[in-house]
C-alpha cells in the first residue's frame, strides 16, 4: 500500500481511530483483490497492457497542455 493511500484514508478519517482502521483494512483488501484480478487479465489479454501504455502519454500531454494554458493566462502571456 502506498503512502498516498494511507494519507488519504487518514485524512478522510478526521481522527476517528475506528474509521481509520476500517479504511485501511478496506483499502488493503481492495488493492489486493484488484491487483490480483488485473494481473490475471494481463496474463490472458496482453493488449490491455498496450492500452494502458497508450493512456499514460495521452494523460501526460493533456495535463501539460491544459496547465500551460492556465500558466499563460495567469501570467498574462496569452
Amino acid at each position: 500500500m502506498s503512502l498516498d493511500n494511507v494519507l488519504t484514508v487518514a485524512g478522510a478519517a478526521y481522527g476517528h481511530q475506528g474509521m481509520l482502521v476500517f479504511g485501511l483494512i478496506l483499502s488493503i483488501s481492495l488493492m489486493a483483490f484488484a491487483a490480483n484480478y488485473i494481473a490475471n487479465l494481463l496474463q490472458r489479454h496482453h493488449w490491455i497492457a498496450y492500452l494502458g501504455l497508450g493512456v499514460v502519454p495521452y494523460v501526460a500531454v493533456d495535463m501539460i497542455w491544459r496547465d500551460s494554458e492556465e500558466v499563460f493566462i495567469a501570467t498574462g502571456m496569452a
